[in-house]
């Protein structure tokens, strides 16, 4: 799909989409890694500069510590309207806080609501519930479904893991308990854990658990029979997408625990299985993955998830949405 847009300034690094790149002009390389201080300052100073030049601005939601970003929108928010660019703010929204914090947060989001034209969340629930939880209206939101992460040069570095094992991984938004309450009645099935979340818990015997390299992630991942994705309970923005639609391109066994976005991007028992983040649940969905009688079916699902990934949840079709919601957002404000 090709959109013809005004030129545009970003922060985010989508130039590997050829019509991204033709309208983007890029405010700053973001550092690999976490950002340092000053590199977060530099964003926030640039961000600014940019909007003073720029017709249109194209934010991230999430990046650093301090959300360079999302402050430069808010400083922009106290701007005289006719000075103001049309402002995009696009990616994984934000879990309230409690306490002062979340007042802090609450103002914060007040000031950049009044630079946002639209906001490009990533699933059809955060149309209503970002609203909700944030005091925005809920006209300037639209749907941006997240994608597959995982490229050809990810498979070049890596090579499977051996063995037979189930593995999860990741340290944002997840919650491992009950998986660990599922290892210790499956004591025949081995674990692999890829997270920080664990350290100093008693593990059963059976799961192993630390923090791994990406190139080490991608490898376990590959070599997995099964992989599970145990997202929190009760969240108020999409999370996981990333790892559970890695895990269905590759064509594995998928069980993710209920939560936002999920089913924009997974049809139950047809691309992969949802549980309600149980130990009881994972126990039984694991039981029917490695049920011999049921392996014709999991081949099928599997089949299905990395067809449905590879066709619909691809960065290109990801990269086209946004375009189209900042070319909304800028015929809305002409």
């Amino acid at each position: 799909m090709y959109i013809k847009i005004p030129k545009f300034s970003t922060s985010i690094d989508y130039c590997d989409y050829p019509p991204f790149a033709e309208g983007a002009h890029r405010v700053l390389v973001s550092p690999d890694g976490r950002p340092a201080l000053k590199d977060e300052l530099g964003m926030f100073f640039r961000i600014l500069q940019a909007a003073r030049q720029a017709s249109v601005l194209v934010l991230r939601s999430s990046w650093g510590r301090f959300n360079a970003d999302v402050l430069a929108g808010a400083v922009i928010g106290l701007w005289p309207r006719r000075y103001r660019p049309v402002v995009v703010l696009t990616g994984c929204m934000w879990q309230p806080e409690t306490g002062a914090r979340h007042l802090i947060e609450r103002l914060v989001v007040k000031l950049l609501d009044r630079a946002v034209c639209l906001y490009a969340v990533q699933s059809s629930e955060e149309l209503t519930l970002f609203p909700e939880t944030w005091g925005v209206s809920p006209d300037k939101t639209r749907l941006c479904p997240y994608f597959f992460t995982f490229t050809g040069q990810d498979l070049a570095d890596s090579s499977p893991a051996s063995g037979r094992y189930v593995f999860a991984g990741g340290n944002s938004h997840r919650e491992y308990g009950p998986l660990l309450e599922a290892a210790w009645q499956l004591p025949k099935l081995s674990f692999i854990l890829a997270t920080n979340r664990l350290e100093g818990v008693a593990l059963p015997p059976n799961v192993t658990a630390a923090p791994v390299p990406h190139r080490e992630f991608v490898s376990l991942m590959r070599g997995a029979t099964a992989v599970v994705v145990p997202l929190r309970q009760g969240m108020r923005r999409a999370v996981g997408q990333q790892t559970y639609l890695n895990a269905m391109w590759l064509g594995k066994p998928t069980i993710v625990s209920e939560a936002l976005a999920v089913h924009d991007h997974i049809e139950n028992e047809q691309t992969a299985l949802i549980v309600d983040g149980s130990a009881e649940e994972y126990v039984q969905a694991l039981h029917w993955i490695f049920a011999p009688d049921n392996q014709a079916a999991v081949r099928q699902m599997c089949q299905n998830a990395r067809a449905v990934v590879s066709e619909q949840f691809t960065f290109e079709n990801h990269a086209a949405r946004l375009l189209e919601i900042i070319e909304e957002a800028v015929h809305e404000s002409s």
